[in-house]
């Protein structure tokens, strides 16, 4: 058990030693941490002491300060059990003793096992009562941590995207008041060995990350009366709230130490690097949405400048500086770029994308960047869906733009343009060479040679440029067979081939037409043939090899 820290005080210096020596007459548990001779120094004790004493024994009549005196200013500040002892048998002082909490009111000369008994029974109370403090004390952390869990879930719901905030109500009363400011923390472009990671390391690089940036943020309010919050956002997005109870509290230096020092904490703990933006400070939650965009357009200037920086408004120049660059100039670029790629010419293709690089080279606003990349991306898609007889996948331009939104610089996002273009004119070109046979032959030499993959009606009538519907009905007029019919009975002729070698195993066969499961295999060919796999193989290796009997 923790020991009873045990403070005498009286004016007597014989009484003080004979009241110390009863108390350690009482046992181990009790520990005499000081003594003294009036209320003020006792007080002065309390107060470079920040109030270690459990227990305080304490004359009532004292000079400097009396001992009602004493407790009465010391518990404005400290929790403590007074003990009063006093060769005055006053029942005023009785009654002013217990009104300031006294456990017990003593007369001198004090009884020693009468001392005892009370002792004994005071252990048990300050026992008790350290329990009930240490249980007040783990309740009230439980409830401050499932406070900030609920914080923190009402922040990730609000910077998701679509959310609707009507459905959170007063949301903002969960906060205290005061003033905030958000950040945006980015991964910058990967290094080209994470593309071998697996799900398993990225969880524990995502988890290292979200560690870093709870004990940076930690670090940074330790010793202060601000606080903040953190969260992962989308894919590599990280969030901070940071918050101070000052309603104009200026976060220009706070805001920009935290920046430096996760941007330093994740480059050199980390394979990764990232950059940071942030707006202006707010004093409403309301408008944190409002916050948010502020924060990712001003994370849009990596596109400008390169990653790994921090990006806030009194760093950077406003938009609209693009000096002899407008609307129209990128604009007319971008459809000469498209009349390109109509033309399935990679060569000049090629030569117009260089020119409209040049030209994004030179813009100085993230918002006209991202603009124009959009516009080059929308007509070079426009385009392969114009060349096109069938209705091409919706949701493929909606992944192009995602990967505008996912760039991290420049380059990227030339590359998404360029990438595009060249998948375009490719695939006009092939529908160009392949536009003089019947779109049922080639899609029948296509299933052929591509019996082993997952094969769909959707892939299938993709190669012949159809839709998907109107291509199972020209497939089934112009052969009597449907789709998958004439696809299933390919790979069962190719598995009687392949079932001629011995040295292939039943799941290897399988493999080598598409399908991943032995025992559906083996179903469907006996189905479709009248015997097992294992039959026919036995059958055709009896007979030759070949399943046929060899001429005499």
């Amino acid at each position: 058990m923790e020991k009873i820290r045990t403070l005498i005080v009286d004016d007597e210096a014989r009484i003080r030693r004979g009241i110390e020596r009863l108390v350690h007459s009482c046992g181990d548990d009790w520990e005499v941490v000081a003594t003294a001779s009036d209320g003020r120094e006792a007080l002065d004790y309390f107060l470079q002491t920040d109030g270690a004493i459990d227990l305080l024994i304490t004359d009532v009549k004292m000079p400097e300060m009396d001992g009602l005196t004493l407790i009465k200013e010391a518990k404005k500040q400290y929790s403590f059990y007074p003990l009063l002892i006093s060769g005055y048998d006053d029942f005023t002082y009785l009654q002013t003793a217990l009104r300031e909490g006294a456990l017990d009111y003593l007369l001198k000369p004090v009884d020693r096992e009468q001392f005892r008994m009370r002792m004994a029974e005071i252990r048990t109370i300050i026992s008790n009562g350290r329990y009930q403090s240490l249980k007040r004390g783990e309740m009230v952390r439980e409830s401050e941590q499932l406070k900030k869990t609920r914080q923190t879930q009402t922040l990730s719901y609000i910077t998701s995207m679509g959310i609707d905030m009507a459905t959170l109500g007063y949301w903002v009363d969960e906060f205290p008041k005061g003033s905030y400011v958000l950040l945006s923390i980015r991964m910058d472009t990967l290094p080209v060995k994470t593309r071998s990671y697996k799900p398993n390391d990225w969880k524990a690089y995502f988890y290292a990350l979200e560690n870093i940036m709870g004990e940076l943020l930690d670090n940074q309010f330790r010793q202060t009366d601000q606080l903040g919050w953190s969260w992962r956002g989308a894919e590599s997005d990280f969030w901070m709230l940071l918050y101070s109870p000052e309603p104009d509290f200026d976060w220009g230096t706070a805001a920009y130490d935290l920046a430096v020092n996760i941007r330093s904490a994740i480059q050199t703990y980390t394979p990764f690097s990232v950059s940071v933006a942030y707006g202006d400070g707010l004093q409403d939650l309301y408008v944190l949405p409002e916050a948010k965009r502020q924060a990712m357009a001003l994370m849009n200037y990596r596109f400008l400048h390169g990653g790994n920086q921090v990006f806030r408004p009194e760093s950077l120049n406003e938009e609209g500086k693009s000096s002899a660059l407008n609307d129209k100039d990128l604009s007319l670029l971008a459809q000469k770029l498209k009349r390109s790629v109509e033309q399935g010419n990679p060569e000049e293709a090629a030569d117009n994308a260089k020119l409209i690089f040049d030209q994004w080279d030179r813009l100085d606003s993230p918002a006209n960047l991202h603009k124009a990349v959009q516009n080059a991306i929308i007509l070079i898609h426009s385009t392969g869906l114009e060349s096109r007889s069938g209705i091409e996948d919706s949701a493929s331009l909606e992944d192009e733009l995602h990967k505008v939104e996912r760039a991290s610089n420049l380059h990227e996002l030339k590359m998404c343009v360029k990438q595009l273009m060249d998948r375009v004119i490719g695939d006009i070109r092939k529908a160009r060479e392949s536009s003089n046979k019947k779109p049922v032959e080639q899609a029948k030499g296509w299933i052929n040679d591509h019996l082993d993959q997952d094969v769909t009606i959707k892939k299938i009538a993709d190669q012949v440029y159809m839709n998907p519907t109107y291509f199972s009905e020209v497939f089934k007029m112009q052969t009597g067979d449907t789709v998958l019919d004439y696809l299933t009975r390919q790979r069962i002729e190719r598995a009687k081939e392949l079932l001629a070698d011995p040295r292939l195993k039943l799941q290897d066969v399988c493999c080598r037409i598409g399908y991943q499961d032995v025992k559906y295999f083996s179903r469907l060919f006996k189905n479709w043939t009248g015997q097992t796999p294992s039959k026919f193989r036995e059958q055709t290796i009896f007979q030759g090899g070949d399943g046929y009997n060899e001429p005499e």
